[in-house]
């Protein structure tokens, strides 16, 4: 046992170096995800619109066919299209409404009303609520195109991808026979710099001048200090 835990140290080394090209070569290069234009709507054959009474704030939820009329208490809603937005884009749904109070002195709606953005289209009534909630039933008009599958690209040799239509990037054309060597700039790293003068060693200043000695104190002996 004390044999094979000796061994281990030297041969895990070996074992992960005989393993690296085999994971290299289980790469795969994934093709990129199929999205729509983000100007593409789906039609739908239902308009889904949540109304707020404002007196007794009941929410009444109706499911509008286009091309039809609803009647809630005073009100007729009418939708002629409802549009959302495919599954490769965020989710929004915008419908073209028209609502009509029965009440004398009511200002109608008529126009887009989308959920990503309610202050487009805001239904002014002291009495109701309008908002769209959503789009549903059958698919209609517009309808997107299938979206376009990709092709995965192929790893060439050297494991870089190959381009789809198996073009190759041409070679750079090299000088002719009878071209000259121009001399070529050197680059920042090989040109030579000055040095800087923050990279020279300071100059030590100039010590000061001793100062001068004294006729009285010529003859005194020295100081001894114990």
């Amino acid at each position: 046992m004390r044999r094979l835990l000796r061994c281990l140290p030297a041969a895990l080394p070996a074992a992960l170096l005989a393993g690296l090209p085999a994971c290299a070569h289980a790469a795969e290069w994934l093709a990129p995800p199929a999205m729509y234009p983000p100007d593409t709507w789906q039609g739908r054959s239902i308009a889904t619109v949540r109304v707020l009474d404002k007196l007794d704030a009941h929410i009444q939820m109706l499911d509008i066919p286009t091309g039809q009329d609803m009647t809630y208490k005073s009100l007729t809603l009418h939708a002629t299209s409802c549009l959302q937005r495919p599954p490769t884009l965020p989710a929004d749904s915008a419908a073209w409404l028209e609502v009509h109070d029965a009440h004398e002195g009511m200002i109608p709606f008529q126009g887009w009303m989308a959920i990503a953005e309610p202050a487009t289209g805001v239904f002014q009534n002291p009495l109701y609520d309008v908002q769209l909630a959503g789009c549903g039933g059958d698919a209609v008009a517009p309808v997107p195109p299938p979206l376009a599958v990709a092709a995965v690209p192929q790893p060439g040799a050297d494991g870089s991808p190959v381009p789809v239509d198996g073009s190759t990037p041409s070679p750079t054309p090299g000088p002719g026979p009878g071209a000259t060597d121009a001399p070529q700039p050197l680059s920042p790293t090989q040109a030579p710099v000055a040095p800087s003068p923050a990279a020279r060693p300071p100059v030590s200043p100039p010590l000061p001048a001793p100062p001068p000695a004294d006729p009285a104190d010529e003859g005194a002996a020295p100081l001894m200090l114990h």
